[in-house]
């Protein structure tokens, strides 16, 4: 697997990705993935895999995207797309975000459905903790836990 930063550039790839690994559910269009890259201080990595075919090279299979500022971080969303899942890849995002905040000594900070335990579970491996609730966060109505990461 590779991890490379992507830009602008990388908008329509990155809303196809979210739309697929969230199914659908609130995804966010090129648009708002265009607005959200434009921001400073976002940062956007997107992994991918050898594909099965020597035909179709590096296959791009899931991203994360985070902003900081000054001494704090979000991670604004975090995907695989569901063919890829459970393979490690969701970890290894979160894992070079997790090493980036250690160097620049910043907290992180992130909002996960309540009813999401699988990611809930791996924010956890990697040291977050529940600070809050914000309740009815998303369109849905559903609650959001909100999670923090503090470097040392």
């Amino acid at each position: 697997m590779e991890l490379s930063a992507v830009g602008l550039e990388a908008a329509r790839l990155l809303s196809v990705l979210h739309h697929a690994a969230f199914l659908g559910r609130e995804p966010w269009d090129e648009t708002a993935i265009g607005q959200i890259l434009a921001l400073q201080g976002v940062e956007a990595w997107l992994a991918c895999v050898q594909g099965s075919s020597s035909e179709q090279g590096m296959v791009p299979v899931g991203f994360i995207i985070s902003r900081y500022v000054m001494d704090e971080g979000e991670i604004l969303s975090l995907g695989v797309h569901p063919d890829w899942q459970r393979r490690g890849i969701a970890r290894s995002l979160l894992a070079h975000v997790v090493k980036r905040a250690q160097q620049n000594k910043a907290t992180l900070f992130l909002e996960v459905r309540f009813s999401n335990e699988a990611a809930f579970g791996l924010y956890g491996q990697f040291g977050f903790q529940q600070v809050a609730v914000r309740r009815r966060y998303y369109e849905d109505g559903e609650d959001a836990r909100l999670l923090r990461w503090s470097p040392g």
